[in-house]
């Protein structure tokens, strides 16, 4: 059985009168929703796509089988659309997180991603980020474009209740001391990548790091809403392989993370 540490705070910001944050983080399950602003139920979007999760899931040593996980996800979908359908101007979220399963009898986490909040994984003094922001100016930064720092980071490009509500997902074999970073960009909007890094490295503890993260993003601005979700691998995993694989995105979906998939 996988043992695992997790630690979970969301905050409203220091301008936001809503919280419209969601997360669960219960094993198997450790998931991240942001509310789409200028919404009218960004609060009601995010809470309808953790609830197509909560509860559903057992905590057994297999974790959750893929196509259950993908049937959750097109749960999510089709509550988020649904409320947005019943508002006027629509409603919408982000869906970000891992979810503990196994594959070929080796645990692994399906880390999955729709917008801009983001999966981090962490080890010694190592971060990498695995998922990519669904976002005009990640589309633009990738595409060379010299226009990606002038456009806004803020308009998404995929959400749950959008036109485009297809998800990225990724196969990562769970090994031991590893941490998952899940947040929503209310954190790294105002917290840089060497920050994070810092704080994780330095802090061994996954509550008084996700307090510390959250206290630098209150700091720095505060300008969203912020949640963390931090799990660590304390006991049981895969021994560290060595370095994380940080290849090109494109390299790195479900398909081509799949064992074997490589040969």
């Amino acid at each position: 059985m996988i043992g695992l540490e997790a630690a979970a705070l969301t905050h409203p910001g220091l301008r936001r009168a809503v919280n419209e944050d969601s997360l669960l983080a219960r094993d198997p399950v450790f998931l991240v929703a942001d509310g789409m602003g200028g919404h009218d139920a960004g609060d009601r979007a995010s809470r309808a796509a953790i609830e197509a999760f909560s509860g559903r899931f057992a905590a057994t040593p297999e974790g959750v089988p893929i196509t259950q996980i993908e049937g959750a996800i097109d749960s999510a979908r089709a509550a988020v659309a649904g409320l947005s359908a019943q508002t006027e101007r629509g409603a919408g979220c982000t869906l970000t997180g891992a979810i503990r399963t196994s594959v070929e009898g080796v645990p692994h986490w399906y880390v999955l991603n729709i917008g801009d909040s983001r999966v981090y994984l962490h080890r010694g003094s190592e971060l990498v980020q695995v998922t990519r922001d669904h976002s005009l100016q990640e589309e633009l930064r990738a595409e060379g474009s010299a226009d990606a720092e002038r456009v806004s980071r803020n308009v998404i490009t995929r959400a749950l209740g959008s036109l485009d509500s297809r998800h990225d997902a990724w196969l990562v074999p769970i090994e031991a001391g590893m941490r998952v970073l899940i947040c929503s960009d209310g954190l790294t909007t105002e917290v840089g990548d060497d920050d994070l890094r810092a704080v994780l490295t330095m802090t061994a503890n996954v509550d008084a790091a996700a307090d510390e993260l959250v206290r630098r993003a209150c700091a720095a601005g505060g300008r969203d809403n912020i949640t963390v979700v931090l799990v660590e691998v304390a006991g049981g995993g895969s021994a560290p392989s060595g370095g994380f694989d940080d290849e090109d995105e494109n390299d790195r979906t479900i398909e081509r993370t799949r064992p074997g998939a490589r040969a």
